[in-house]
């Protein structure tokens, strides 16, 4: 397969903004494709780190799991954002994904990019698995492009009396981001330079994952492909 890379700014492509849009390659994909799995990279800072990557077979929610070091203890905004856009860093990725044109809340409700706070421990390290049903990977409002970005503050849900707390949840600075990159038998890899061996190896790393849910996403893979 073939990587292409994205490092110019043209709005004829929603999501990356790249020059080479790959968007009809993701909504071509359908309910009767093969399971997706893609993958993110934390950039743009010199302390906060990560990986997160995304599994979605077709008939299942999209599980989401990472492991992000060298925050400040305690609880952090986490989002995916509009644009796979890393121009100028964080800021060029645009608000959090919200199709919907509704206004901030949790994972249950307000914008599809709203994925609540991730908890930092003791030595600044968040691990995570969700389960995001509102988050899809395959079709059209798939995430496949965008990009998420971890905030300094925690996200109050929606829940403040202040208009900020209507759109972004008081969440703070971006701290750091990365843009959501996908391999899949049927559609292009969208991958920034120097990421490519680790989108190549990832559905390998998914195979090995023997916890619960992915054993249920990797059923229903496995099942669909035999149809």
């Amino acid at each position: 397969m073939r990587i292409q890379e994205f490092n110019h700014i043209d709005t004829s492509c929603p999501r990356t903004r790249a020059e080479t849009c790959q968007c009809e390659s993701v909504d071509r994909l359908t309910e009767d494709s093969n399971t997706v799995v893609a993958q993110c990279i934390l950039e743009h800072s010199d302390a906060v780190k990560g990986t997160i990557l995304l599994i979605q077979a077709p008939g299942t929610v999209t599980l989401i799991k990472g492991t992000i070091t060298g925050l400040e203890p305690g609880l952090h905004g986490f989002h995916i954002h509009e644009f796979g856009d890393m121009t100028d860093g964080c800021k060029s990725m645009g608000g959090h994904y919200n199709p919907d044109n509704v206004e901030h809340g949790d994972i249950t409700q307000g914008h599809v990019g709203d994925l609540g706070n991730i908890t930092a421990d003791d030595s600044g390290t968040a691990k995570f698995t969700i389960q995001a049903k509102r988050v899809e990977l395959i079709g059209s409002r798939s995430v496949i492009g965008r990009g998420f970005v971890v905030h300094s503050d925690e996200d109050d849900l929606g829940k403040g009396r202040d208009e900020e707390s209507k759109k972004t949840g008081n969440a703070g600075d971006r701290l750091a981001c990365g843009v959501i990159v996908a391999r899949s038998q049927e559609m292009t890899e969208v991958a920034p330079p120097g990421k490519e061996k680790m989108v190549k190896g990832l559905k390998k790393k998914f195979k090995k994952d023997k916890s619960a849910p992915y054993a249920i996403a990797w059923a229903a893979h496995n099942k669909a492909k035999k149809k």
